[in-house]
């Protein structure tokens, strides 16, 4: 039985992931977490500190590792769309599992906001070196990533955010994250 996919962005892209969705069988895909699956930008926003450089050097692991830290991450809201998409490709048989760069310690907090938010994985890598992972297709939001992970030839689906927009590759498929939000 053929299943429903969900995808949110231009119709250039639309088709890309299609064709993803048609071979997606037997594929491993590595989704990102942070503003890729949870919006932490959103939260970062709302309390006042600068999200307009990324990534932001202040916020590093002593500030993620701190209980201001931990906070915002589990205060962040999930992007539904991304969460759509990632169903979809696992409806159409990928293999689909969690990475992030996220310092390790953070992990119970980590599997604590994907169970809240009805995230279902038993599995999170926690890597800055996704591409390591050897996934076939990545759901990724950091420019750097992106454009390593393209070089490689990887197939990467980009949450459409101020700071990756611009990455022109033939395996670039764009997203709208957000649920009937505008890019900032």
């Amino acid at each position: 039985m053929k299943s429903i996919a969900y995808f949110c962005g231009k119709v250039k892209y639309a088709k890309k992931f299609t064709s993803l969705l048609e071979t997606a069988q037997g594929k491993i895909v590595v989704c990102d977490i942070d503003n890729t699956v949870a919006d932490v930008n959103g939260v970062l926003r709302r309390l006042g500190y600068d999200t307009s450089v990324y990534p932001n050097p202040e916020l590093n692991d002593d500030f993620w590792l701190s209980f201001k830290g931990v906070e915002i991450l589990m205060k962040a809201k999930p992007f539904v769309n991304t969460l759509y998409m990632v169903v979809g490709l696992q409806n159409a048989g990928a293999e689909v599992c969690f990475a992030t760069a996220r310092n390790r310690y953070l992990m119970p907090a980590t599997y604590i906001w994907l169970a809240r938010n009805g995230v279902k994985s038993d599995t999170v890598y926690f890597t800055p070196d996704k591409l390591s992972l050897e996934g076939d297709v990545y759901v990724e939001d950091d420019p750097a990533q992106i454009k390593r992970l393209l070089s490689a030839g990887k197939t990467v689906l980009i949450p459409e955010q101020f700071y990756n927009k611009g990455i022109e590759h033939k395996n670039a498929i764009y997203f709208n994250p957000r649920k009937g939000a505008d890019i900032r």
